[in-house]
């Protein structure tokens, strides 16, 4: 299935690069200017029935985009965000989670020779957080944390302008800190995962696997159609059910932050993906740290704000910067 989205006119002497976010429900591609203006985009589903059809998805969207653009901007390259553990200087999509992705993926090297364009790829927090730096945050701050809080649970880092990799490119994993050792058991197999009760996957699981304690429950009426969205609005209503679900995450949530903010001494804490859609929770979130963080570090940082970049065009903007440069490192400074 394929939804529209344009922004524009593609010029045929305009360059730009082709990004590509790769979701676990969905496939958002697009021709992107190197100063972040999304000039065609179009989102596409993602079949997550096997590695083999996850990977035939995304083949299917970058055609299908290039036959109804094909015309359009020369591209100098195609970036590509992913969900999971990536190689960006092989070139490898090593292995996900929410997507079956078991065996590691050669892709920028299978892409490369499939349109003739290099091809380079990262982790989709992670260009989300390229996004940040060039075209957000990072034209402010120097230190600061890329929270994305959407379906899972991770965080991007940068420190002095640099985004904080890892050894294995694979640092700022926060959904996988345990919060509730009592609490469910996480897709990574451990108990008591951040991602399982503050992600909106994990609220929405919780409030469905409790809905027969709560009958009275105004959540019973979405059942089959249930989003993040809706529990906020109950539980701004006053449901217990969605009162409880909301306060948990935000616990969970001002635990797991407050020991990042001692940790990593951020200047600003930027909070994107669609649970940032609701705004109290970000609200609320500073004025936790306020309290809690150490004096130091609380007061080194200046706010908690949601993102000023469109939530569902960042990942895109991000993948498009892998184009242009700025080191696998993510320096632009």
């Amino acid at each position: 299935m394929m939804t529209t989205s344009a922004r524009g006119h593609c010029s045929k002497d305009q360059k730009v690069a082709i990004g590509v976010d790769v979701g676990g429900t969905k496939i958002l591609v697009g021709y992107v200017t190197e100063d972040g203006h999304v000039m065609e985009s179009r989102q596409y589903s993602m079949d997550r029935t096997s590695q083999l059809s996850a990977l035939h998805s995304i083949d299917e969207a970058i055609d299908h985009f290039l036959q109804l653009f094909g015309g359009g901007p020369n591209a100098e390259g195609i970036g590509i965000g992913l969900v999971g553990h990536i190689d960006p200087e092989a070139g490898v999509w090593k292995h996900a989670i929410n997507i079956p992705i078991h065996e590691p993926v050669h892709l920028a090297e299978k892409m490369g020779e499939r349109y003739g364009l290099p091809v380079t790829l990262d982790n989709d927090v992670r260009c989300a957080t390229r996004a940040e730096l060039l075209y957000g945050a990072g034209q402010e701050f120097k230190h600061f944390i890329y929270l994305n809080l959407g379906t899972g649970i991770s965080m991007g880092i940068v420190s002095d302008g640099r985004l904080v990799r890892g050894a294995a490119n694979y640092a700022g994993e926060l959904g996988h800190m345990s919060v509730n050792t009592m609490g469910p058991r996480c897709s990574c197999g451990r108990v008591g995962c951040m991602e399982t009760i503050a992600s909106g996957g994990g609220m929405i699981h919780r409030a469905i696997d409790l809905l027969s304690s709560y009958p009275q429950s105004t959540l019973n009426q979405y059942t089959s159609h249930l989003q993040t969205d809706r529990i906020f609005i109950e539980a701004l209503q006053g449901d217990i059910l969605a009162t409880r679900i909301r306060n948990e995450a935000l616990e969970a949530l001002q635990i797991s932050l407050t020991n990042v903010v001692n940790l990593l001494n951020p200047e600003v804490i930027i909070v994107g993906g669609g649970v940032s859609r609701d705004k109290t929770i970000v609200e609320d979130l500073e004025a936790y740290l306020r309290k809690t963080a150490l004096p130091a570090a609380a007061n080194a940082l200046v706010r908690v704000e949601q993102s000023n970049l469109d939530v569902g065009r960042v990942g895109l903007l991000g993948a498009a910067t892998l184009v242009w440069g700025g080191g696998l490192n993510g320096t632009y400074r």
